[in-house]
């Protein structure tokens, strides 16, 4: 999709532009662009990126997805984090 992951010098680009993500849209970003196709569900996201120590909603998950899809779509890119209904998000390979 375009995306591409500087982890030393923790930057996110898109098609060459620029990206400012929040350290926790970051390590959702990271966490599924390591695992391209992958389904995963609330919970197991909530553990690769918040830490299985922490307690916190599902829901969660879904807040960080929106905005981390706001950022990554800016100016009608296409989404390539999927949904899937009843399973959780995975990040497109398709596209």
């Amino acid at each position: 999709g375009g995306v591409a992951m500087d982890l030393a010098e923790y930057r996110v680009s898109r098609d060459g532009e620029a990206l400012r993500l929040a350290p926790t849209e970051f390590r959702l970003l990271r966490h599924l662009m390591e695992n391209p196709g992958r389904v995963f569900s609330r919970e197991q996201l909530l553990d690769a990126v918040w830490g299985r120590e922490i307690y916190l909603e599902p829901r969660t998950v879904d807040v960080h997805v929106r905005r981390l899809r706001r950022t990554l779509n800016a100016g009608g890119k296409p989404d390539i984090i999927r949904t899937v209904r009843a399973a959780g998000y995975a990040l497109d390979r398709q596209r």
